[in-house]
């Protein structure tokens, strides 16, 4: 089956290399054909991509639609080096570019990636699954942007911009019909006057049948209800003030995503994490299933799944819903003034988002309760940034200042009930929980985080060829975070502890441990005394951080259409805390901020008289202190930790290239190389180690997590006239991703997957209308973008869609 499976995959990899070669070769080109620039606001101004001196994907509206992009997630297929995945069933989207991300499953945790929404930020990603729609492009911006944008971050930027008001009246409506029962339906109307423009657009994604399948009964998971709209109103109240005000509002009722588990002992993991019930009945001697495979495994059907859907506390009698399922809610506004005083502009960026939800995910990937868990959180985000801008011809300066404050309350309600820690580990044997399992914990926690920052940027063509770059920021930042797990309702976790150190807590008690030697509450200072209670705690703790950071670049125009360009940057990412089930409050000191120095040197070409752009870019990071998973050893067994690891470093190449070799015929193609390796580091043995004695080994030369060797996206399209006015058009894609390590942990190591997509249209040449038929992952590659612990015990993949095919109608009245 091995040999079978590398056969595959190597004739999977020659197909869509002789996919790419073809479009490379596909006609001969002719005098006419000419692609059409690509402008972008990467560095807060208008500017052609061309001549920006950094390495930027951008993709437009349109191209979104084609690709069949619905959130922010699915960016990744259409761009090398980026890629989006999980390291647990929580609703939080990890991002990484070009190797770096954080893999953290807390809804605290920032990001390493910026994502903006027309210049706000939107600083935790589980704000960010919204439905992405009437967007004019999306530009993402490669590695540290330290000087212009708000949030510290060190991996880089994606900037969604929406589609702008007009004077002239306008309006659209885009229809389509695809596989389990799936409508998608977006439209937007626009018009005013001189004075007063608006524009208002909406998507709906509405699905009535699911499209995982449970692995051991009737029943399906995938439906999707999610609606959001967005208005937009620009007044030009002068001839040199503007003000645009917009809101924006997305509501999200759809199911969540479900997990498949497997045994792990073909990959070298073993067959589980820890054991857990009903695993017993097959692998125990004494087992009523023994020697046969669970029928909840499965590798390699991206459809199969299973789930809980509900929860019955055998002490409280209280039944739960955790079917995998969400209800989250976005809200948000914002301001953007612009004001032309003689010479320079000032810029007034205000942005509040609220963001509510209540969402149950199911990490262990069986109908069993090793690990579920329900989501509730609260959270609001302001911003506020002032600049001012100029351009003298020669020289373009920007300054600014930028204000931030959010405030975070999570509620998180998880269920372990056969788990080894709960009902499981009776059958299993292991006694220190038998007598008193541990069937649901309660953790709450808040969060507030406030950050100050003053920047600069100056480009200057001090020559015809040469313009040098200088950017600088300066961020200070304070975030204040409390937190424990508590007892539920249920008591079960306060029976535990009360049986283990002799204390009396009750349901809503905090049932985190005080493990710091040097505090008069540790817990062997205490237990025996009446003031054992004391060393069950919430842990509080304030972290501050004020660094400088920035670029300084060169750009060399060797003609005026060949740009070569050498950047070194600075960035850094505020250090957190761990937001995760905790059992003592040395699990929740704050890991450091990580810092990452860039040295990229790149070349941007317009060639064969304007009709292929050629972009290349070689780069070297050097990374400190990356915040990354460990294991926390404490006196209660091995558990989620959060660390630094000390020096890493990532060598790279991309190559992006657009031809036209004639009229109508467009050939893309993007590739990425890595090679990421950690340089230093001494990571937590969890094999040997045991509380109190913590064995170190060291990892140096393994590669980062979620970190291909290679990716690589090709697009070829064609589309020609016919009679009576209609234009027909033909198009294919492939993509590629290279199998990743998992970094320090190898069971979140993925395979190589590769997805081809196809598209056939006609419409009418002036583009009223269009229609399109589609299909995607074309030849059904069971692919799973992310791998991981299911919580406590099994090993699980979260796999990615099956082939899915449909009609989109698209029609468009005025302008």
């Amino acid at each position: 089956m091995k040999d079978t499976h590398r056969l595959m995959r190597f004739q999977r990899r020659q197909l869509s290399a002789a996919v790419m070669l073809a479009t490379l070769t596909i006609v001969a080109p002719v005098a006419n054909a000419q692609l059409e620039e690509v402008i972008v606001t990467a560095q807060k101004r208008s500017q052609s991509a061309n001549d920006v001196g950094i390495t930027i994907n951008a993709f437009t509206g349109e191209q979104l639609r084609d690709f069949g992009v619905l959130t922010t997630e699915d960016i990744a297929l259409l761009t090398p080096g980026l890629t989006v995945n999980e390291t647990a069933a929580t609703g939080v989207p990890l991002y990484t570019i070009r190797g770096v991300g954080f893999q953290d499953y807390s809804t605290a945790a920032s990001s390493t990636v910026g994502i903006y929404f027309d210049e706000v930020a939107m600083p935790y990603t589980v704000m960010t699954r919204g439905l992405v729609f009437d967007t004019e492009r999306v530009e993402v911006l490669k590695g540290p942007q330290g000087d212009l944008y708000g949030r510290n971050t060190t991996a880089g930027q994606i900037n969604f911009i929406s589609n702008k008001p007009t004077e002239e009246f306008g309006a659209g409506v885009t229809a389509s019909y695809g596989s389990y029962s799936t409508w998608d339906l977006e439209g937007f109307v626009t018009g005013g006057n001189d004075r007063v423009q608006g524009r208002l657009a909406f998507k709906t994604l509405q699905s009535s049948e699911g499209w995982q399948k449970s692995a051991t009964r009737d029943d399906e998971l995938g439906e999707k209800d999610a609606t959001a709209l967005r208005g937009i109103v620009n007044f030009d109240l002068s001839d040199t003030v503007r003000l645009m005000l917009s809101a924006h509002y997305v509501k999200d009722e759809s199911d969540n995503k479900a997990n498949t588990a497997y045994s792990g002992a073909p990959f070298g993991l073993g067959e589980f994490s820890s054991p857990y019930a009903p695993l017993n009945e097959y692998l125990l001697p004494t087992g009523s299933n023994f020697g046969e495979t669970p029928p909840w495994y499965s590798s390699g059907d991206s459809e199969v799944a299973d789930w809980t859907n509900s929860y019955t506390s055998p002490i409280t009698g209280k039944t739960f819903d955790i079917r995998p399922q969400r209800d989250n809610e976005l809200t948000g506004f914002a301001a953007h003034l612009e004001w032309d005083i003689g010479a320079v502009t000032l810029t007034s960026v205000t942005g509040y988002n609220e963001f509510e939800r209540e969402e149950a995910n199911d990490w262990d990937g069986g109908f069993y309760n090793d690990s579920s868990n329900i989501n509730t959180t609260d959270l609001e985000v302001f911003s506020q940034e002032l600049r001012i801008s100029g351009d003298t011809g020669k020289l373009s300066w920007i300054a600014g200042l930028y204000y931030s404050r959010d405030e975070m309350d999570e509620y998180y309600h998880y269920f372990m009930s056969d788990s080894v820690f709960g009902l499981g580990s009776i059958p299993w044997g292991v006694d220190l929980f038998a007598a008193t399992p541990i069937l649901e914990l309660d953790t709450k926690y808040s969060q507030e985080t406030e950050s100050v920052a003053a920047f600069g940027h100056v480009e200057w063509q001090f020559t015809e060829a040469w313009r040098l770059t200088l950017g600088a920021r300066y961020t200070e930042e304070d975030r204040d975070w409390a937190g424990c797990t508590f007892v539920a309702e249920d008591g079960s976790l306060g029976n535990f502890l009360n049986a283990s150190f002799g204390s009396s807590l009750s349901p809503g008690d905090c049932g985190t441990i005080n493990d710091d030697p040097a505090s008069p509450d540790y817990i062997f200072a205490v237990i025996g005394t009446p003031r054992v209670n004391d060393a069950f705690q919430v842990y509080e703790d304030t972290i501050s951080t004020d660094r400088w950071m920035g670029k300084l670049g060169l750009d060399y125009a060797l003609t005026e259409d060949v740009l070569l360009y050498g950047m070194m940057s600075v960035g850094f990412k505020s250090g957190g805390f761990n937001g995760a089930n905790s059992n003592t409050t040395q699990q929740l000191t704050p890991y450091d901020e990580e810092k990452l120095t860039s040295y990229e040197v790149g070349v941007k070409a317009t060639l064969l008289e304007g009709r292929m752009q050629l972009n290349a870019a070689t780069f070297f990071y050097d990374y400190e202190d990356k915040q990354e998973q460990d294991i926390a050893v404490t006196f209660v067994g091995n558990i989620a930790g959060l660390t630094n690891v000390p020096e890493s470093e990532i060598t790279g190449a991309e190559i992006d290239l657009k031809w036209q070799p004639l009229t109508g015929l467009n050939v893309n193609l993007g590739v990425a190389w890595l090679d990421t390796e950690v340089t230093r580091w001494n990571a937590v043995d969890p094999q040997q180690s045991s509380w109190p004695v913590t064995v170190r080994r060291d990892v140096s030369g393994i590669e980062l997590a979620q970190a291909p060797q290679w990716s690589y996206v090709g697009l070829v399209s064609y589309e020609w006239p016919l009679a009576n006015g209609l234009v027909m058009e033909v198009g294919a894609d492939v993509s590629f991703t290279d199998e990743t390590t998992g970094g320090v942990a190898p069971e979140d190591a993925t395979e190589d997957y590769t997805l081809f997509n196809a598209r056939l249209g006609v419409g009418s040449s002036d583009g009223q209308w269009r229609t399109l038929l589609w299909a995607r992952n074309l030849t059904d590659e069971d692919y799973y973008p992310a791998a991981y612990t299911g919580g406590n015990g099994p090993y699980v993949r979260s796999y990615g869609m099956p082939r899915t095919y449909g009609v989109t109608l698209n029609y468009n009245f005025g302008q």
